[in-house]
């Protein structure tokens, strides 16, 4: 296969069966993990975000397409679909993975205190993603299905999609009595009767097998051929090889294995699991869905400036033809004025005394009582006149007309040329957008908190609420780590993982900054704050006897450390990490060196959405690779009312 017919493959678009069972497999690691939040980015793709103990993962769930463990997601929008699936499923605990048989669905459960839900990803054509309660009844669903085996709604008894028969369990009676009914190729038979997927028949058999008539075999030989199918898929299944294949860096295709039958002049890359491959293909699909948006609303902006600049464009013909007719008819009033107006005189004088019946006496070319008209023939041409009114008072309504013509021809032409100058800049856009490679956000285990990397590499995570300050003590912070609050009821707690490391004085400035930040007294709209810190083994989570410690709140034992006076104010800045990207907040002096842009912030009296939509306008304006960044994405990082101090 040549190059430029690799190009030209159309992109492998969703799972097969076997990669479902593979992927199924290894999404079994996930069970027991909570359902921190869901997003919604379009309405066929549902991405949780899931917390045990440590571990941070995003489960993306397509209708359609795919399942997978990703790495990054590229944007936390949501559409109002995601409404049901967020409150149903918001707190609650994935307990189980599993393919339903060895077909193209997936179930996810769920368990919310004690109500189990089922979630339904369907990954074959038109599939949905539906969210059942234990009564079998749908409760939540991407969109409604009707078609003529099942309806697919809120409120209806949830009915599988028709599959076909399952290769891997049927018996050779079963197989003959298809075969029986079946015609075509031996390829045709084990792809639209039995369900197997192309790739898989492609490796097994040779050209010449694929391509054999039904009626040229002998029937008690296809549950032999099937049957080295099914040793090759269950192979793959125990044992799976995941590969992508690309044309230069376009990705056309995805296998389970690796194949022996390579497509010439293309690239074979192999990953370590299911999951990473769906992710890396996916992702260059995930691009083009997140563009089509704004190039719809690109291309519709561009169809309307077209046909306004088609409009403008006929009305300066029709300006300029006027015009040309009105300078015409001045030319010859100027150069023949005497005798126009004499035959002019003729003319009124011949209707007044004869009647306009009598007009042709004048030599008139023609004439029009309705108007009240007529039109003399001169040596050069033809002038059309009104008897009831003074040539001179004619000639000069036609000046002013031709001066009223003559600017706005120079408005429309100036209109055409805005127009033009829009047009190139909106074909620009769509050009770039097109061609534009966007990046996705970064997810680390650390993102769910706030988190800071400090000048020496150090990195400190702190909790946005008394739940995460808790589960910060609990589970991260080590004995020679360190702890830091401000000095001030109601704040973040910021740990220090030091490695073991004696952590220099700015760093723990930088992270002090952090903590007075993100505490009460940025929402009392104070200036500065003492810091504390202590070593992770001054801090416990148990009261004395007798006493009580309430959610979130620490017992720190033996001398703290004080920073004193530490200043209000942060920075924003957006950072590039390969073909990733994230949000950094810090020190606004770290934020520059480390961000491609960034903003500085103090507090303030500009609300939280407003402030979080004009960064994000900023950053993106800056930074047009990063479109899937939302202003919730700003909200969730800013420790309250603000005031934006510059932007670098």
């Amino acid at each position: 296969m040549s190059e430029q017919s690799v190009r030209e493959l159309k992109p492998k678009a969703s799972m097969t069966v076997v990669d479902v069972a593979i992927v199924a497999r290894e999404l079994k690691n996930l069970e027991n993990y909570l359902v921190r939040t869901v997003f919604m980015p379009t309405r066929d793709t549902l991405i949780f975000e899931l917390v045990r103990d440590s571990e941070m993962e995003y489960l993306v769930a397509e209708g359609g397409r795919r399942i997978h463990v990703a790495k990054s997601i590229y944007t936390s929008e949501s559409v109002k679909t995601v409404r049901p699936f967020k409150k149903l499923l918001e707190g609650s605990k994935l307990v189980e993975v599993s393919q339903v048989d060895f077909e193209r669905v997936v179930i996810l459960k769920f368990k919310r205190g004690a109500k189990l839900y089922s979630l339904y990803v369907e990954l074959l054509p038109r599939g949905v993603v539906a969210l059942v309660n234990e009564e079998g009844r749908v409760v939540a669903v991407n969109k409604k299905f009707v078609a003529r085996d099942r309806s697919v709604a809120v409120g209806l008894t949830y009915v599988l999609p028709p599959s076909p028969p399952n290769f891997v369990e049927l018996s050779d009676v079963e197989v003959l009595k298809l075969a029986e009914k079946s015609s075509g190729t031996l390829a045709q038979f084990f792809v639209r009767s039995l369900g197997v997927p192309p790739e898989f028949i492609n490796e097994v058999f040779s050209e010449e097998e694929r391509s054999t008539k039904l009626s040229q075999l002998e029937l008690n030989v296809i549950p032999q051929l099937l049957s080295r199918v099914r040793q090759f898929v269950k192979q793959t299944v125990e044992k799976p090889s995941p590969c992508v294949v690309l044309a230069g860096d376009l990705p056309i295709g995805f296998f389970s294995f690796k194949p022996s039958k390579a497509f010439s002049s293309a690239r074979i890359v192999e990953f370590s699991s299911m999951s990473d491959l769906l992710d890396y293909y996916f992702k260059h699909l995930d691009e083009a869905t997140l563009r089509e948006p704004e190039l719809a609303r690109i291309r519709e902006t561009e169809a309307a400036i077209e046909k306004t600049l088609r409009e403008a464009e006929e009305n300066l013909e029709k300006i300029s033809k006027k015009l040309s007719e009105v300078r015409s008819t001045l030319d010859l009033l100027e150069k023949y004025y005497y005798e126009v107006e004499v035959a002019w005189s003729n003319c009124r004088r011949v209707v007044k005394e004869k009647g306009w019946s009598s007009i042709s006496e004048c030599g008139v070319v023609e004439a029009d009582s309705k108007k009240g008209s007529v039109k003399i023939e001169l040596p050069e041409g033809v002038v059309e006149l009104l008897l009831y009114k003074d040539v001179g008072w004619q000639y000069s309504e036609l000046k002013r007309e031709y001066e009223h013509l003559s600017d706005k021809l120079t408005r429309a032409r100036e209109v055409i040329k805005d127009l033009r100058v829009k047009l190139e800049d909106i074909s620009q856009r769509k050009q770039m957008l097109e061609s534009l490679k966007l990046r996705p956000r970064r997810t680390a285990w650390f993102s769910r908190f706030l988190w800071i990397e400090t000048s020496s590499g150090f990195l400190a995570i702190g909790g946005r609420d008394a739940s995460q300050n808790e589960l910060i003590v609990r589970r991260y912070l080590g004995p020679r780590d360190i702890f830091m609050h401000a000095d001030i009821h109601g704040a973040s707690v910021f740990a220090i993982l030091t490695r073991g490391v004696e952590i220099p004085e700015r760093d723990l400035r930088e992270v002090a900054q952090l903590a007075a930040s993100y505490s009460k007294a940025w929402k009392a709209g104070l200036k500065s704050v003492d810091v504390f810190w202590v070593r992770g083994e001054q801090v416990g989570l148990s009261a004395p006897p007798g006493e009580y410690l309430s959610k979130g709140s620490f017992m720190v034992y033996g001398q703290k450390n004080f920073i004193r006076s530490v200043e209000l104010v942060l920075g924003i800045g957006l950072i590039y990490l390969d073909d990733s990207y994230d949000l950094l907040i810090a020190p606004p002096d770290l934020v520059e060196r480390k961000s491609v842009v960034s903003v500085a912030i103090a507090p303030g009296d500009m609300s939280v959405e407003s402030a979080a939509k004009e960064i994000r306008d900023y950053f993106i304006q800056k930074c047009s690779d990063v479109r899937g960044l939302t202003a919730r994405d700003i909200a969730k990082i800013l420790p309250g009312k603000v005031r934006i101090v510059s932007k670098k």
